[in-house]
């Protein structure tokens, strides 16, 4: 496959993982471990990547702190494309930082965003949906990929669009965004899964550089002084650092996406997860006779049920007698929880918190 070399990737890898304690951990999140198949999922997000774009024009951004895990994810990795943040500040700033730092190495660059820990087992369909929304970033617009929903989700943001507003770009269709509805309550989720013309947001965006700073400056002012004052400073890390700091935090589905009108979606023809609890292990990984999901050989099941276990160490785990539970254990604590509430996990952490 002939690779474009005016397309660029960016690898958001900053996210802290707290849905998937007690394995994930401030120092080594979500995005760096194996939780669906034997690779982290960084890992494969930039072998999916790497099909259809150059690898030197594949960028992360994370925190400084997590470049070795990086590193160890991807060992042949350039060093040089890895952009660290100076401090954690949502995807806005995150994205003005690397549209800044690409935009020095070629100013005409297309990029694909993609967050690090999605699960996406559909490779080539996935890159041929990807290349044509490259293409179609020669236009003054933001594209985006809608999923498909299954369930009236209050967790994911929507996007609603125009059934009948449809363009082409090689073989994939786009339709114009109407807008962006962020997690909505479980009736309005109901009536937009209901209604046909609701998606999920997938949070994977494709623009062209100098269009993404365009529309912070038609839609997000205060963004847009924050993106010259950092362009300004590029060159002097200490003022860099003190502008950036200063930023306000904020998702750019907030900051922009719910503003801009120059938006088009298409429907994503790929499997997607974005791997978002211990349920999405249980939902994705093989299943035994009795829809049971075990990692290892010293991890056991007995009359027991739709569950979940994983173990990082060498001692047993059984489960005897149980339905739909999740046994979780690790060197950073255990968790055991009904598999229905498994995403409240993250109120461990400020409890744990609140032990020291």
């Amino acid at each position: 496959m002939q690779m474009e070399k005016r397309y660029y990737a960016l690898i958001m890898a900053g996210g802290q993982g707290t849905r998937f304690w007690p394995w994930s951990s401030a120092e080594k999140p979500k995005q760096f471990l194996g939780i669906i198949g034997k690779e982290p999922l960084i890992t494969q997000t930039f072998q999916r990547l790497a099909a259809f774009i150059p690898r030197e024009n594949i960028f992360i951004v994370a925190d400084g702190k997590y470049r070795a895990a990086v590193k160890e994810a991807l060992p042949a990795f350039n060093d040089s494309r890895f952009i660290a943040e100076p401090l954690p500040r949502n995807t806005a700033p995150c994205l003005i930082l690397a549209n800044i730092v690409i935009s020095a190495i070629d100013p005409g660059a297309n990029l694909l965003v993609v967050p690090a820990d999605h699960y996406i087992p559909d490779t080539d369909v996935f890159a041929a949906q990807f290349r044509d929304a490259l293409a179609l970033a020669e236009q003054r617009l933001i594209v985006t990929s809608g999923i498909r929903p299954t369930m009236p989700h209050t967790g994911y943001g929507y996007i609603n669009f125009e059934a009948a507003g449809v363009s082409s770009q090689g073989q994939t269709t786009f339709y114009a965004v109407q807008e962006f509805k962020e997690k909505p309550g479980l009736a309005e989720a109901e009536a937009y899964l209901a209604a046909g013309n609701y998606y999920w947001n997938s949070g994977m965006f494709v623009y062209k550089l100098k269009y993404f700073r365009d529309f912070l400056a038609q839609y997000a002012p205060y963004y847009f002084e924050q993106y010259v004052a950092l362009e300004a400073a590029l060159a002097d890390p200490r003022a860099f650092f003190d502008i950036f700091k200063q930023i306000e935090p904020d998702s750019i589905d907030y900051a922009l996406m719910e503003r801009v009108k120059e938006v088009k979606m298409f429907k994503a023809a790929f499997t997607w997860s974005d791997v978002g609890s211990w349920s999405s292990m249980f939902e994705l990984n093989a299943k035994d006779e009795n829809n049971n999901v075990a990692g290892e050989k010293n991890q056991i099941f007995i009359d027991s049920r739709d569950s979940l276990i994983f173990s990082t160490g060498k001692k047993a785990v059984a489960v005897i007698g149980l339905q739909e539970v999740a046994v979780i254990d690790t060197e950073n604590g255990i968790l055991v929880a009904s598999l229905k509430e498994v995403q409240k996990v993250k109120q461990v952490l400020p409890a744990l918190e609140k032990l020291k």
